[in-house]
């Protein structure tokens, strides 16, 4: 079982409802069973690697905007720091 992290924003374009669009975006993130944290500027995810592809392939199918930019960033590896471990001094 291949863990990954990754930090996923949805930024719709030419959507008269903009942040409406984010929540469906958010909706789409908290359906799949990952551990998620929304933040202000991006969701962060983490779980099997093959359910963060699915997600991210499912977002970019999506109806949620007509136009959209999607960015994510993926941290790969064996000995990485869990999200949680991440910002844990923080909190």
């Amino acid at each position: 079982m291949a863990i990954l992290s990754a930090h996923i924003q949805f930024i719709p374009l030419s959507n008269e409802t903009p942040m409406a669009a984010v929540d469906s975006a958010i909706a789409l993130i908290q359906t799949v069973g990952l551990t998620y944290e929304v933040g202000p500027f991006g969701t962060s995810v983490e779980g099997e690697a093959s359910s963060i592809q699915e997600l991210v392939h499912n977002l970019l199918k999506s109806t949620i905007s007509k136009e959209f930019l999607l960015n994510v960033q993926y941290h790969v590896g064996t000995d990485k720091l869990s999200n949680a471990d991440k910002v844990a001094k923080f909190r």
